[in-house]
């Protein structure tokens, strides 16, 4: 493992540093006391949650880009100087994907539905991303979170009518065709470059694999065609990342270990990648219900590693080589994690993730973690929106009744 972002999005990750192995130094803030045991809000605030959702959804209205779009490179920051248009164009199909998705979701009334169709005749109509340069191969973030917004649209209720479903499966296929090229020797997707230069590229992730094992496990829901071989060879790939202690590696390896007591393949490291592991292998069949509960009691008894690094503008910086970014990616995937949960243990941990998310959004409705341009507060409001829903559900007596 040498660099880590996230949504190409930053999730969609972004920036490129390498991970530091331990403390940087006594300029580093003393590390925070771990708590013995998960810290849960006391009650369920319903009105709130609801408030902070339509919030953000309005911030995802008002700051759609003028062609029906989500993110731009605007206050351009030094992390980012590596990158190109043509990265910028990767990253905004991402964050487009995910804002389509949050929009779907969560909007209400005429200006978010408007705003969801913007955006999805921009997915539709706009030429897919490319691969950057030699080293820069962000074009799999548009891939990944492209083809899962395509899938979850093209069975959302709101889209069951719609004439542009063709366009949609047609756009599924194509980005279904793309993943599936650039699918490394591994079996996984990262990216950037490895230390050979290659087609695929030599250097895969984690949690950019298990995003894509979720993306093609929608699309295949979705009834697009989606090849065996492929999809099993990208789920061995995030299991052979899983450690015995429930982390992750960061990358994809050859030999899989935790490194050194300080690294970021630890527990504490690996939190905001943990989650998005673990749905993607449960979906798979490959993991059962109190693996995911144990990931999610990991979460909380150790999210101050998390919280720490929210904000910090140089990637790996904080404890454990935790990277801002993946503050809302392992919030938004540990919602999905609990909906996994047998019903009765959902509620605790949906209060437990209301109370981290609500805490922390913006006067303007937005939420974000880490600076990328515009795109941080686009993808970070979607993610948390999203993840705000979820947890609204789990904490619903009809719907935990239910199952």
């Amino acid at each position: 493992m040498n660099r880590l972002t996230l949504s190409g999005v930053a999730l969609l990750t972004f920036a490129a540093w390498p991970a530091p192995r331990g403390a940087a130094g006594s300029a580093r803030a003393e590390v925070p006391p771990v708590p013995s045991a998960p810290a849960v809000v006391a009650g369920h605030d319903e009105a709130a949650v609801l408030a902070a959702i339509a919030k953000g959804v309005d911030y995802l209205v008002r700051h759609q880009e003028r062609d029906g779009s989500f993110g731009a490179p605007r206050n351009i920051m030094l992390s980012e100087t590596f990158a190109t248009i043509h990265t910028y164009e990767a990253w905004t199909y991402a964050t487009t994907g995910l804002a389509a998705m949050a929009l779907a979701d969560c909007g209400q009334g005429d200006a978010a539905r408007r705003a969801l169709d913007r955006a999805i005749d921009w997915l539709i109509a706009t030429p897919l991303p490319k691969r950057v340069s030699e080293w820069d191969c962000d074009h799999v973030w548009g891939d990944v979170y492209g083809l899962q917004a395509v899938a979850h649209l093209l069975r959302h209720p709101r889209l069951e009518d719609d004439p542009r479903k063709p366009a949609l499966v047609r756009r599924g296929k194509e980005l279904i065709r793309q993943l599936c090229e650039w699918q490394a020797p591994l079996g996984g997707w990262g990216y950037y470059e490895g230390p050979v230069v290659a087609k695929p590229n030599s250097w895969s992730t984690q949690f950019t694999t298990a995003v894509g094992v979720i993306a093609l496990l929608d699309a295949k829901a979705a009834g697009l065609p989606v090849d065996a071989a492929h999809l099993d060879k990208a789920v061995r790939a995030v299991a052979h990342c899983r450690l015995p202690n429930g982390a992750y590696t960061y990358s994809v390896d050859t030999i899989s270990s935790p490194a050194g007591l300080e690294y970021i393949n630890q527990v504490k490291g690996s939190l905001g990648r943990i989650q998005i592991g673990n749905v993607a292998l449960f979906r798979a069949g490959e993991l059962d219900r109190r693996a995911v509960k144990a990931g999610l009691d990991e979460f909380f008894r150790h999210h101050q590693f998390l919280a720490v690094a929210r904000k910090k503008p140089i990637p790996h910086e904080s404890w454990y080589a935790v990277a801002a970014y993946f503050f809302l990616f392992g919030h938004y995937y540990a919602a999905e994690a609990i909906e996994l949960l047998p019903a009765e243990q959902r509620p605790k941990y949906a209060r437990a993730l209301e109370g981290k998310l609500l805490a922390i959004q913006e006067d303007d409705g937005a939420f974000w973690d880490f600076h990328i341009s515009t795109y941080t507060r686009a993808y970070g409001t979607a993610f948390a929106v999203m993840s705000l829903a979820r947890a609204n559900r789990a904490t619903s007596t009809r719907y935990a009744a239910g199952g």
